[in-house]
């Protein structure tokens, strides 16, 4: 057998496990319920606008031109909705898809750059597929999981091989438009930096620096060009709103806070501090394994420091003080925070790249350090912004624990550096997933939550008690352990969720009830401001009416009379039981369908006529109707 397929067979043979125990989870977490809103419901309603309407070439959400997302993932379910007809199902294979083509391309990077370590082509999408934040949040029909496909790919592009040490050119410019198709310009935030601080860690760019920047040029122009292929004539047919906030609204009103406001954007503002302080979060369980930020140090602080090092870090710990103090302040001035994380991750960044680290952890940290600190300057911030880097993150940290095993073998097996911590804290959680019941009927604890998890939850401490005790062997397979662990115990907490508390995400029966309305060919209206959280489950076609304020529901009975309101109460009361049509919890509150002349009626302060049918509640049985007023 030849040298190269006996590699390929190898290759397989090592993925194989990782890759089937991953799908097997992701299918029954992602089917176990239905689309999340308002993430998933709000992609599926544009989908089935344009695949129902026609608009092929610009995303329609509620009936108007939606200009917050590029169309790639919208064409992608559509495709298969050609094939096999509209259903949430396809969707839902798609985004696992999605996962899967992340963590063989994750596997392929590790080896490119690791190419004497085969240990990293099998420990690093361990290591991604056990992150619970990336795990839960790729369950959403979202962009973010398809984006780290095509950061990915255009990134290994960029890795030599054993037989050709220049890039792809082409096929990097055809990722990176890929990218920009997805989810637009910030598609170059994920892959511009390891391209642009190659010579650091590509000996190709390092000695053909023309031709590494030159031909790099000409692939970011290949992406534009396939991404203005789509945005020009798209802002042509939108109109003026649309192109106006296509080509400069949304996405300067996410880098800079003060261009969104009064513009209706889906902005997400927070203060630069905020991505450091979720990294925990978004690292765990590996935050909770000792190994592994000893192992991170160990690596990448180790002496002899080279000149210069000991003031970079000296100033990136005050920075690290002052961003502490400055979020402690109420109020405190944004630029400060931006300044101190300025002075943070720039002089951290430029005394690790001059340590002699291998080529893979140079890789790592140039593409981690120069996109968190733009992203910690950008004003728009949310946790699955960086759900991409997360690949580049298990490549430092495994090759990190391959150093320690070298060069510090005690502290590689050392044993209270293991996962003790996370078994302790797994066992911890089985106990008081056990004590629920019985704090919930003496009202320790109280809540929706907690009432509607206590029937299940003794059930589920004896996985969590079960999965402590897996992580507080010693031994072989630390690692591997730990993956597993984290994967089954996000799958357990999803399961949990679906038992427990799925019956406040489930929008179904006002869907149902809205699509027989439109059937009847009666308008729709919604009290503020609607996500599009029911036109994909309810087949809508038309769109619905948002209604701000008294004045404008009472306009709306008065020219459609037949008509019904959609309303999210936080409360009910007597009023909501007696006279809407339908009423059902959702997320941590209610949904509550009404015929518009009843509820105008109510809001001027009149006795509407009672309803020929009383109202309809979901969950039929659901405690919370018995203790409302």
């Amino acid at each position: 057998m030849p040298v190269n397929a006996y590699s390929r067979l190898e290759n397989l043979r090592a993925m194989w496990s990782w890759l089937l125990l991953w799908t097997v989870v992701a299918l029954l977490a992602i089917f176990s319920h239905g689309p999340m809103p308002l993430y998933s419901t709000r992609t599926l309603a544009v989908a089935w606008e344009m695949f129902n309407q026609g608009h092929w070439l610009v995303p329609h959400i509620n009936g108007e031109p939606y200009s917050e997302k590029a169309p790639l993932l919208f064409w992608l379910i559509q495709g298969g909705w050609f094939v096999f007809g509209v259903n949430d199902v396809w969707p839902r294979v798609l985004e696992v898809l999605f996962g899967a083509t992340q963590l063989v391309l994750l596997s392929t990077l590790a080896q490119r750059l690791f190419p004497n370590r085969p240990w990293m082509a099998k420990a690093a999408p361990w290591m991604l597929l056990a992150l619970g934040y990336a795990f839960l949040f790729g369950l959403q029909i979202m962009y973010d999981v398809l984006l780290a496909v095509w950061t990915l790919a255009a990134l290994l592009c960029l890795t030599p091989k054993a037989r050709r040490a220049e890039p792809r050119w082409l096929l990097f410019g055809i990722c990176i438009g890929l990218g920009l198709l997805t989810k637009g310009p910030v598609m170059l935030l994920h892959v511009v930096f390891p391209w642009l601080l190659g010579p650091l860690w590509n000996d190709w760019a390092r000695e053909h620096r023309a031709r590494w920047y030159g031909r790099g040029v000409l692939s970011l122009l290949l992406a534009a060009a396939m991404l203005l292929a789509w945005a020009l004539p798209a802002g042509l047919s939108g109109g003026e709103a649309y192109r106006q906030r296509l080509f400069f609204t949304q996405t300067a009103g996410r880098v800079v806070d003060e261009l969104s406001r009064g513009k209706d954007l889906q902005n997400h503002a927070q203060p630069a501090w905020w991505y450091l302080l979720c990294l925990p979060a978004l690292l765990f369980p590996f935050s909770g394994w000792p190994r592994a930020p000893v192992a991170v140090a160990a690596t990448l602080l180790r002496r002899p420091w080279e000149r210069g090092i000991r003031p970079a870090l000296w100033l990136s710990l005050l920075a690290l003080v002052g961003l502490v103090v400055v979020a402690l302040i109420p109020g405190a001035w944004p630029w400060t925070a931006k300044l101190l994380v300025g002075l943070l991750l720039a002089p951290l960044s430029i005394a690790l790249l001059r340590r002699p680290l291998e080529p893979g952890l140079r890789f790592a940290l140039c593409w981690l350090l120069p996109g968190l600190f733009v992203f910690s300057l950008i004003s728009g911030k949310q946790l699955y912004y960086l759900l991409p880097e997360l690949a580049g993150v298990t490549l430092l940290i495994a090759g990190c624990i391959a150093m320690l095993r070298e060069r510090h073998p005690v502290l590689a097996t050392h044993g209270w550096l293991g996962t003790w911590p996370l078994g302790v804290g797994g066992i911890v959680f089985a106990v008081l997933l056990f004590a629920l019941p019985l704090l919930v009927d003496r009202h320790v604890l109280v809540g929706d939550w907690a009432t509607d998890a206590a029937p299940y939850t003794r059930y589920f401490s004896v996985v969590f008690l079960l999965l402590g005790g897996l992580l507080l062997l010693r031994g072989r397979g630390e690692l591997r352990r730990l993956a597993i662990a984290g994967l089954i115990g996000v799958l357990s907490l999803n399961t949990l969720f679906t038992l427990a508390l799925w019956s406040n995400y489930d929008i179904r029966p006002a869907a149902r009830l809205l699509g027989a309305v439109e059937q009847a060919h009666r308008s729709i209206g919604y009290l503020g401001n609607y996500a599009g959280e029911f036109h994909f489950a309810g087949r809508l076609t038309q769109p619905i009416t948002e209604l701000y304020g008294d004045q404008a529901l009472q306009d709306f009975a008065r020219q459609h009379p037949d008509a019904v309101v959609v309303t999210h109460p936080q409360t009910l009361d007597a009023n909501d039981l007696r006279y809407a049509l339908l009423v059902q919890p959702f997320r941590s509150s209610w949904l509550a369908v009404w015929p518009a002349q009843s509820l105008a009626d109510l809001r001027e302060g009149h006795t509407p006529p009672e309803p020929s049918r009383p109202t309809q509640v979901y969950p039929a049985d659901d405690w919370r109707y018995r203790v409302q007023p």
